[in-house]
């Protein structure tokens, strides 16, 4: 199958999802929503490509999206053991506005969703389209998905200079 056929399936994927679960979010509940479906991709795909793979992965992801959304880089692939990172990050991307924080946030997860469907030529796919489906506003507060060890410690808010 053609790639750009897979690449139009994650976007439709993550289409579907935005349309479904950040209707009538504010800003801040946008910032939470995004927090929990990374959580719940990385707990899908953390079993099958381990963590360095999927840091590797964030990595090169986060890099492609900060050349187009600047605010991005507020996100930081590695670890630095500070736990106040969530309320950080939390912070500095409910002031970016709405709609820029929604395409920024769709463009990451969409270009996530393609690199991993190309390092496992699409396996995992339907499992991470339907796990972010599952991802609504009565997701967030909601117990975090189970193998989530690693996954607080690879985003964190860059220390400010």
């Amino acid at each position: 199958m053609d790639p750009t056929t897979h690449e139009a399936g994650h976007r439709a994927a993550v289409d579907a999802w935005i349309k479904q679960a950040i209707e009538g979010a504010d800003t801040a509940e946008l910032v939470e929503l995004f927090r929990v479906a990374i959580e719940t991709l990385w707990s899908r795909a953390v079993t099958t490509l381990g963590s360095v793979t999927l840091i590797a992965i964030a990595e090169r992801v986060l890099a492609t999206a900060t050349r187009r959304y600047g605010f991005l880089s507020a996100i930081n692939p590695r670890p630095n053991g500070d736990a106040r990172w969530k309320q950080q990050l939390r912070e500095r991307l409910a002031q970016v506005p709405r709609s820029e924080l929604i395409e920024g946030l769709r463009f990451a997860f969409v270009e996530l969703l393609t690199v991993i469907g190309r390092l496992t030529a699409e396996i995992l796919s339907p499992e991470l389209h339907a796990a972010l489906l599952e991802v609504t506003a009565n997701s967030v507060g909601a117990d975090t998905p189970a193998g989530l060890h690693a996954l607080p410690s690879i985003i964190v808010v860059k220390a400010q200079s």
